[in-house]
């Protein structure tokens, strides 16, 4: 027990010295800046039109949204590549001259603040992570050797060891966010998860992985970090420092459901204040509900998922908040990845991952949009002989169809579960046939999905989705943010960087991206009025974030999401604005909806 109380003692010690240092570095910091010249950016990835216009124009990083507006006077609408400027990695490039000069002040500053947690015995290094988030959004080339200790959760945050060893009474007035997923949709569940450790992060909470008779979700594919509880944990640990007992403290879960307008309070109040020993922010199926807090009435939730997410008409300026979240939340299980090395049979990553959602479908638009937007990936590679592209989809004769020509320039990549020897499926898993799945998931048994999700998350330079219907499946998206987190872990000290495309032909944008109306799939927020019709064949750079407002350039809402949006209190625009006066109003108005369950 002293043994472990040391490292706390030592950092009481040194705290005057580490304040100074970050004083000192602060200032330097900022005098850096003033006394240095900015360079010349360097050229996005991808050569779409969109990239051309912002060139021609030499916009700057500090251009607001009403200089592009002001750049495209008298156009009504855009095509996809057009709305690619929202986000467009130059002006990501650009912000980055001048924010790379505080790295390392701000990794200092995260790896001293863990002292000073410390000293003043914090309850939860959640808030560490914010920090930790904010430095993700950048490509930083900070360590040269190898040395990335920064990303390294366990190095600046103890987490759940730390709320372990708290005093009794700390520990019963400490809080818990919970994760509640089945094993339906991958990315739907995946999303409950990572919404659930978003919210921690918010509320400063622990997080809790619920389980089902003893396990995990999906934990024969998945294998999850020690960093979290589980309910049965903390059941124990409540008993165990006597919280009811000697403290007067239950043990209540406070529950708020996300898909019922009238059962939530997301919008309406501030979390941070609630009393309840654990939330259970329900039916989180998508990127659209953490970032719900964005819009929320109290100043201090709004500027907790600001630290988070960033500014949501700041689209170019966001943090890979999820992917992040992925790698140090999860990892393939052994199996998995014995699999996935098994496909990867020269050790090497792939180039380029392609993720087709094809529904059994057979589009032959749909194939040579994707080879297309693969081949203009291709053409924006350093140099390589043969680059290697790893090829997902749920129909089998797609892959059957898409392997000849892209053979014909790259190394195609595809795990053949008919031919793979291991056995990573148990026969509790085999036994829960899910046959009337197959129009949606594909015949495929369902740890192929694992595997490739795995895969294609090894992407070193981009991942490019292309779709029978909808583009940016919840799959696609949480592929690209893994791929993308993992390159800034392995590459800090390179310039390489994951591109997220989006693969579309005509037919899909007749109406526009009217089509892909779904409520959490990627283009959502940019399928209304502002999006032109009978649109060509494109392949536009995406956001690895996906946007849950409309707030940023041509981004438009449809009228079904006008109606649903009118249900949580907002009444939209037609593009995307609504009055916040209102809201405050339809907040003070309504019924204050509080569910909870008592667990001790």
């Amino acid at each position: 027990m002293n043994s472990k109380r040391t490292p706390w003692r030592r950092c009481r010690v040194r705290l005057p010295f580490i304040l100074s240092l970050i004083a000192v570095f602060t200032v330097l910091g900022v005098l850096m800046v003033d006394l240095r010249s900015i360079d010349p950016s360097s050229e996005l990835p991808i050569n779409s039109t969109t990239q051309q216009i912002l060139k021609n124009d030499d916009i700057l990083a500090n251009t607001t949204v009403d200089k592009l507006e002001e750049a495209d006077a008298g156009k009504k609408c855009a095509t996809v590549e057009e709305m690619e400027r929202s986000f467009a990695e130059v002006i990501w490039r650009k912000a980055l001259e001048l924010e790379e000069l505080f790295i390392i002040t701000s990794l200092l500053t995260v790896r001293c603040f863990y002292c000073f947690t410390c000293f003043f015995g914090f309850s939860s290094c959640y808030e560490l992570l914010v920090a930790y988030l904010m430095l993700s959004r950048y490509d930083t080339h900070w360590t040269k050797d190898g040395n990335k200790e920064w990303r390294n959760l366990s190095y600046i945050c103890t987490c759940a060891s730390r709320v372990r060893e708290l005093h009794p009474e700390e520990f019963c007035n400490h809080g818990f966010v919970i994760a509640k997923a089945s094993e339906a949709g991958l990315g739907n569940e995946l999303y409950k998860i990572l919404t659930a450790a978003a919210l921690s992060v918010m509320l400063n909470r622990s997080l809790i992985i619920a389980q089902t008779r003893g396990r995990y979700p999906f934990d024969e594919f998945i294998s999850y970090s020690d960093i979290t509880f589980t309910m049965k944990e903390v059941k124990h640990l409540w008993r165990h420092n006597h919280c009811l007992t000697k403290y007067g403290r239950h043990l209540v879960m406070r529950i708020d459901d996300f898909q019922r307008p009238t059962r939530t309070d997301v919008l309406c109040s501030n979390w941070r204040e609630w009393e309840q020993p654990i939330i259970w922010f329900q039916n989180t199926t998508d990127a659209v509900a953490a970032q719900f807090f964005l819009k929320n009435i109290h100043p201090e939730m709004r500027e907790a998922a600001f630290d988070l997410f960033g500014r949501p008409e700041n689209l170019q300026y966001r943090a890979n908040v999820f992917g992040e979240l992925m790698r140090i939340l999860i990892s393939p299980s052994r199996n998995v990845e014995w699999a996935v090395n098994w496909a990867l049979s020269d050790g090497q990553d792939p180039d380029i991952a392609l993720h087709m959602r094809m529904m059994m479908n057979r589009s032959v638009r749909a194939k040579q949009a994707a080879l297309d937007c693969v081949r203009r990936a291709v053409n924006n590679l350093p140099v390589i002989s043969k680059p290697k592209v790893v090829l997902v989809s749920d129909t089998p004769s797609m892959v059957k169809d898409v392997t000849p020509s892209l053979e014909e320039f790259a190394e195609v990549v595809h795990f053949d579960y008919n031919h793979f020897e291991g056995n990573i499926s148990s026969s509790r898993t085999k036994s829960n046939s899910l046959n009337f799945r197959v129009q949606d998931w594909g015949p495929a048994p369902r740890w192929v999905a694992f595997v490739d999700f795995f895969l294609a998350s090894r992407a070193k330079h981009a991942v490019i989705s292309g779709a029978h219907r909808r583009v940016g499946t919840t799959y696609a998206q949480l592929i690209a943010a893994l791929a993308a987190a993992y390159r800034l872990e392995e590459n800090a000290s390179s310039n390489s960087s994951i591109t997220f495309l989006s693969s579309f032909q005509s037919n899909l944008l007749s109406e526009g991206l009217k089509d892909q109306g779904g409520w959490g799939h990627l283009w959502n927020r940019f399928a209304g009025p502002l999006s032109c019709h009978s649109q060509p064949t494109q392949c536009a750079l995406a956001p690895i974030l996906p946007p849950a407002w409309w707030d940023g350039l041509w981004q438009s809402p449809i009228s079904r999401d006008i109606e649903k949006m009118e249900a949580y209190g907002i009444k939209l625009s037609g593009f995307g604005t609504f009055d916040e006066s209102q809201l405050n109003h339809f907040c003070r108005s309504r019924k204050k909806p509080v569910v909870t369950v008592q667990l001790i």
